[in-house]
């Protein structure tokens, strides 16, 4: 299960600041937390399920992911998604990044 008080969303940032996201999980055995970026149209015409960017952005059980000296390319949708491989059970939870320019 995603705790939500750990992040809210949107995240609103001034461009070249770093930012470090968390998103918590909890579990048996302690899930592991994969963030992905989502795709610009955020679907997938094929299924209507969201499509992430293939890149796996940050693996672990911490559930944080760093970004440093943002630009304002990296504004959109990330997702962090929890599993602990029982089941199969996934869960997920969106944050939108905005990005301020000077």
């Amino acid at each position: 299960m995603i705790i939500d008080n750990a992040i809210s969303s949107p995240i609103i940032i001034m461009e070249h600041n770093n930012l470090t996201m968390k998103c918590q999980a909890r579990g048996r055995p302690i899930p592991y937390i994969t963030w992905y970026r989502r795709s610009e149209d955020g679907k997938n015409s094929n299924n209507n399920k969201t499509r992430l960017d293939n890149q796996i952005l940050a693996n672990n059980t911490d559930g944080l992911f760093h970004l440093i000296n943002i630009s304002r390319y990296q504004s959109g949708h990330y997702e962090c998604r929890a599993s602990n491989g029982v089941n199969d059970h996934v869960v997920s939870k969106d944050i939108e990044l905005r990005v301020l320019c000077k």
